[in-house]
């Protein structure tokens, strides 16, 4: 239940891409997206997955820029497709395209896609215009890739949605190992409320495991995820925990590597600020199941960030971030943590 699909993050504090409307530029064709770009300071341990030990910290200063330009069109009320493409951090990298999937609406409550796209599957929006601070989530690094594949949305009524998706991965299976497979995927959506969103997501990846078993073959993934939304006027408090199984990735071929990675946070857009402004705090966590101790990794981060309009328009963000990072590979044999600082200025299309 990624975040772009149920509200958008607060509107014009946090510049969700829905808050500002995509612009139409001709009939049936809208256009919009963003450029992201982030200043960031950082002492001690610099990334998620890297560790210079408890005696070795550094200090890294890092500038990043991202692009995103998505075109849509809908030719009828039933029918509507997208494309987005995507720059990376440096100017070396070129737009790629991350989206490119169509929709019919079969009927009233039944809309059939098909294509490319970042899925149903978590709760956080991959987009910058979606989220509520700056820097990743822990949580994320458990999420899917971007699958290609069909996948049918089925609305029940105005409480409940259900989404089931075939792709040819989530996790990045090899094909080539069973080129017949297919990963399912449900996606189920429950509003008992209209503050209160709460989300289950299952899905299974045959071949998706990096490591082959003893007969040549890679295992499978499973993933499960639920996650929950309560946002009512200037609050909003979510929360989703996540679980993953991946076979023959533990110490020998036969074992089972089992993740687990959690996020929950709170935000309040502060009332009667003459600059429209938001505070976020948001905790996370990530361990793998790796059985052997060595290869063992545990990290948690605590972000704390101010989301600002200072020009009040919903194209222009201005926005601060501290986070602090725990990071434990090898069940303490490389322990390090790390301190930083974002700043953020982000540009929204139209």
């Amino acid at each position: 239940m990624n975040l772009r699909y149920v509200v958008p993050a607060l509107g014009l504090v946090a510049l969700s891409v829905s808050a500002a409307s995509a612009q139409e530029i001709a009939k049936g064709v809208t256009l919009d997206g963003y450029v992201d770009t982030i200043g960031t300071a950082t002492t001690g341990n610099d990334a998620f997955g890297a560790s210079n030990g408890p005696d070795n910290g550094t200090s890294t200063t890092d500038f990043s820029s991202e692009a995103v330009l998505m075109v849509g069109w809908a030719p009828t009320d039933r029918i509507s497709a997208k494309i987005s493409t995507r720059s990376g951090n440096n100017a070396a990298e070129n737009l790629n395209v991350v989206e490119a999937w169509g929709s019919v609406k079969a009927t009233d409550q039944l809309t059939i896609s098909s294509g490319k796209s970042y899925g149903p599957f978590g709760y956080y929006s991959p987009y910058a215009t979606g989220v509520n601070f700056i820097t990743g989530v822990l949580s994320t690094h458990l999420y899917t890739v971007n699958p290609v594949g069909a996948w049918a949305t089925y609305t029940v009524n105005d409480k409940l949605t259900a989404t089931f998706i075939l792709a040819d991965t989530f996790f990045g299976g090899n094909k080539a190992n069973r080129p017949a497979s297919v990963s399912p995927g449900l996606d189920i959506v429950f509003n008992p409320a209209p503050e209160v969103s709460l989300n289950l997501e299952l899905a299974a990846d045959p071949n998706g495991s990096p490591t082959p078993d003893t007969d040549g073959a890679a295992g499978d993934v499973y993933y499960a995820s639920v996650n929950a939304q309560y946002k009512k006027d200037a609050l909003t408090v979510a929360g989703e925990f996540l679980y993953q199984v991946v076979q023959n990735n533990g110490a020998t071929n036969d074992d089972d590597q089992k993740n687990l990675a959690w996020a929950a946070f709170v935000t309040y857009a502060i009332p009667g600020a003459k600059i429209p402004m938001a505070v976020t705090a948001q905790l996370s966590g990530f361990k793998d199941g790796e059985t052997a101790a060595a290869d063992t990794h545990t990290a948690t981060k605590a972000q704390l960030a101010l989301l600002t309009n200072p020009l009040t328009v919903s194209q222009f963000g201005l926005n601060g971030e501290l986070f602090y990072l725990s990071d434990d590979v090898g069940g303490g044999a490389d322990k390090a943590s790390s301190y930083g600082v974002a700043i953020e200025g982000l540009y929204v299309l139209p």
